[in-house]
């Protein structure tokens, strides 16, 4: 079978790639479950913009392996958006209307995508990379922001949190591969603040009296 050939770098990106998407699979359960979203929604506009125009218009210089996963994880990103669009007013009150609210969404995703396609126009092929690693670390600090504005842990889980962590060890450790110092500074930064998340979301299981493996309440 053609992935009992795959080499160790391939496997890495195969990891990277499925740990995301299981990811963001736990991300939507949550979301719907707790009704409340699971993702920061700056990184959420982040995601959703960089998976779309690399998933589905930037596909000129990338692997077609590597596009189905941009792409599923845009399919994915869809389901946390509709999450957002449903519950994530409640946690802002400085929108005083619906259109607020939806003209929020609009201009972040807006400015993500020129931003990203900006970048992509300006530095070409190592955009994609420099921007996926940036973005890494801004989305691994809002999660840590997340768990301190939302003082709980609602949408959230240690599941979500070890996926994650587990998807940018394999990236981290593909950096090494060949890639300059910056980026290998970029994945061990992201690496260092998933582990933080993970210790602080632990923390907050335990403040709540959760198990970390089944959420329950412990008596």
């Amino acid at each position: 079978m053609a992935f009992l050939n795959l080499t160790f770098y391939q496997w890495l990106m195969v990891g990277m790639g499925a740990g995301w998407i299981v990811t963001y699979l736990l991300i939507v359960f949550r979301s719907f479950k707790n009704q409340y979203c699971g993702m920061p929604f700056p990184a959420l506009a982040l995601n959703i913009s960089w998976e779309f125009l690399y998933g589905f218009v930037f596909t000129e210089s990338q692997p077609f392996n590597l596009i189905r996963f941009y792409q599923a994880w845009f399919l994915l990103d869809v389901l946390i958006l509709i999450s957002y669009i449903l519950y994530g007013r409640k946690e802002w009150k400085l929108f005083k209307s619906n259109k607020m609210f939806y003209g929020y969404i609009l201009l972040l995703i807006g400015i993500s995508m020129l931003l990203l396609s900006v970048l992509e126009k300006a530095i070409g092929v190592m955009a994609i990379t420099y921007s996926a690693f940036l973005m890494n670390i801004v989305i691994s600090a809002l999660f840590i922001y997340m768990l301190k504005q939302r003082k709980n842990i609602a949408g959230q889980s240690t599941g979500i949190a070890s996926f994650k962590l587990a998807g940018s060890v394999c990236a981290t450790i593909y950096l090494l591969k060949g890639f300059g110092l910056l980026l290998q500074l970029m994945g061990v930064i992201a690496f260092i603040l998933d582990v933080i998340y993970m210790i602080q979301l632990a923390a907050a299981y335990k403040k709540e009296g959760r198990s970390l493996l089944t959420r329950k309440i412990m008596t």
